[in-house]
């Protein structure tokens, strides 16, 4: 099997692409940056000569923070680019991966029916990305992931910002202060494995045409995060929290499992406890 896997540097796109060579698939990468086979923007490279049985589609604009203030480059990243890879390349599959933002926030868990709700520009970008690949007409598989997270994710992100200052701290490389934001919002967390698992089987069981949550439908309190790293930091760490929102954020996973048999495997706590080593080791490199 051949596949191109575009974002292949980012986050997910690296994990992704490790499975697939260590099952025997010939993976074509693309990305901005890192050691990728076509390196540039998705809007510019060539396009129309590649030809794969499945193409992975995880690049794009992904802070939906930033989007705010830089709606454009969101719209370009995840709508116009999207559009063109599904027109372009010649596939037998596409797995277009947006986001469950696009339902806003709710109150309880979020099934495929519910109505769109985008409330950042990155979520709208994602939005139209999905309708735009849809509307090719060819084998498209839309995924709306809720909050992977594991070894190698941005600082951006919740996890791996309490992580990697668990680690610093450990290190005497920062202060023995947690800063947190909002402790009570509820966010639908899975490893990032899992979600490789998830991609793969959407390329091999989910149906052509077909939008599918990709969840636990179990979300845990920031607060709870917190919890599990610090029982396994190193040393004693005080926390300072912000005041901010209450809100949850999950998906109802029972479609994508009906049509692919997923579900995630590894525990949460056995991804944070991967997610901190892999964050000490990143800072003793360092050193």
């Amino acid at each position: 099997m051949k596949a191109l896997v575009t974002g292949a540097a980012g986050f997910v796109g690296g994990h992704l692409v490790r499975s697939l060579r260590e099952d025997g698939w010939h993976v074509l990468t693309t990305d901005r940056h890192g050691d990728v086979d076509l390196r540039g923007d998705l809007l510019r490279i060539p396009l129309r000569s590649i030809s794969v049985d499945v193409v992975f589609h995880l690049a794009g604009f992904a802070n939906p923070s930033a989007s705010i203030s830089d709606p454009t480059d969101a719209w370009s990243g995840n709508a116009q680019a999207t559009a063109r890879v599904a027109r372009e390349v010649r596939a037998g599959r596409i797995v277009v991966a947006s986001t469950g933002q696009v339902y806003g926030p709710r109150m309880d868990r979020t099934a495929e029916t519910a109505p769109v709700s985008p409330r950042t520009p990155y979520a709208a970008s994602k939005l139209c990305g999905e309708a735009l690949a849809l509307a090719t007409g060819k084998e498209v598989v839309v995924l709306r992931p809720y909050n992977h997270t594991g070894p190698g994710q941005s600082e951006a992100y919740v996890c791996p910002r309490i992580a990697r200052q668990i680690a610093k701290a450990e290190a005497g490389r920062g202060p023995r202060v947690v800063e947190v934001g909002a402790l009570e919002p509820r966010r639908d967390f899975f490893d990032v494995r899992d979600m490789v698992r998830a991609y793969r089987l959407a390329a091999e069981k989910a149906r052509s045409g077909e939008v599918y949550n990709v969840s636990t439908g179990r979300p845990v309190r920031i607060g709870e995060v917190l919890r599990l790293l610090l029982a396994e930091a190193r040393v004693p760490l005080k926390v300072r929290s912000h005041a901010g929102p209450s809100d949850i954020m999950s998906g109802d996973p029972s479609k994508f499992r009906a049509a692919t048999g997923w579900r995630p495997c590894i525990p949460l706590r056995k991804t944070l406890q991967d997610l901190l080593d892999y964050e000490r080791a990143a800072i003793n490199q360092t050193v």
